[in-house]
């Protein structure tokens, strides 16, 4: 666990990452979206002849971007789609809601699990605001909150994802400042950022807010388990470069699994 900690009497608003922070990174739902998810789209979708020659570009701009959607946003822009003949010259070949609709119809969503009631209680008592941000696409998001059971703790006008930041997205910081002013967040260092992506942590932390990094099961204490532990490392090897590091001087507080979190930082459901 990080050396730090945060001062919970000052912090009125939470600010959550969704995947790999709500769900465990080892469920195989993550390995699931960026791999199969994402080039069965592109190859039906954006004219890849195949799933290899979608993966390879898809993970070369995810890289630098973090999200799916900006990836191939920025793959587009710099004409690396394979765009048919005959398309109309300056016209957009990908539409960021295409893969939002895809991904929400398409993936196996029963990767997720059952609905987690102590998850949900958690989150539902605690006294703070409560604001999802992800880089993942509108509809998707909320499907994913939907199968968890937690639309009430996230209503819509407290979600922000992607493709309501776009042309930015995390770890930009005006992503960031976007959903700060969407939500009446005017001081940053009365927010805390719940994340398993290092990049994020590390933009939210120079932004002033406290950080609460998720790194999943068995990423601290080996569990034994070897498929969730293959899982684990199957998701990361989708999200290069951003493996959870709990010995980073961004993370004020690091635990494996978003449960512990009342836990960790139980100061946080006393404030009125």
């Amino acid at each position: 666990m990080a050396n730090t900690t945060i001062d919970c009497q000052k912090i009125t608003t939470l600010v959550f990452d969704v995947d790999d922070t709500l769900y465990d990174v080892g469920n195989g739902f993550t390995a699931h979206r960026n791999s199969d998810g994402a080039t069965t789209f592109m190859t039906s979708k954006l004219n890849f002849p195949d799933a290899q020659s979608a993966k390879t570009l898809r993970d070369k701009y995810f890289r630098k971007y973090h999200s799916t959607v900006k990836a191939l946003a920025v793959a587009d822009e710099e004409g690396q789609l394979p765009i048919p003949d005959g398309w109309p010259a300056g016209k957009k070949f990908f539409e960021p809601n295409d893969l939002s609709e895809w991904w929400a119809e398409h993936l196996n969503f029963d990767l997720l699990g059952e609905k987690d009631a102590e998850l949900i209680e958690m989150l539902e008592s605690c006294p703070l605001k409560m604001v999802a941000f992800s880089n993942g696409p509108r509809k998707y998001v909320l499907r994913v909150l939907k199968e968890m059971g937690l639309g009430k703790v996230f209503p819509d006008e407290m979600v922000f994802t992607v493709t309501d930041v776009l042309p930015a997205c995390k770890p930009e910081k005006v992503a960031f400042q976007k959903v700060f002013d969407a939500v009446g967040v005017t001081d940053p260092s009365q927010c805390v950022m719940v994340e398993d992506s290092m990049k994020n942590i590390r933009a939210a932390k120079e932004l002033g807010m406290s950080t609460l990094l998720i790194a999943g099961l068995g990423r601290l204490k080996k569990t034994g388990n070897c498929e969730k532990d293959a899982l684990a490392d199957a998701a990361e090897a989708t999200k290069s470069g951003d493996v959870p590091d709990d010995a980073d001087p961004s993370v004020d507080v690091c635990i494996e699994h978003i449960n512990e979190m009342k836990s960790a930082l139980p100061g946080l459901w006393s404030l009125k």
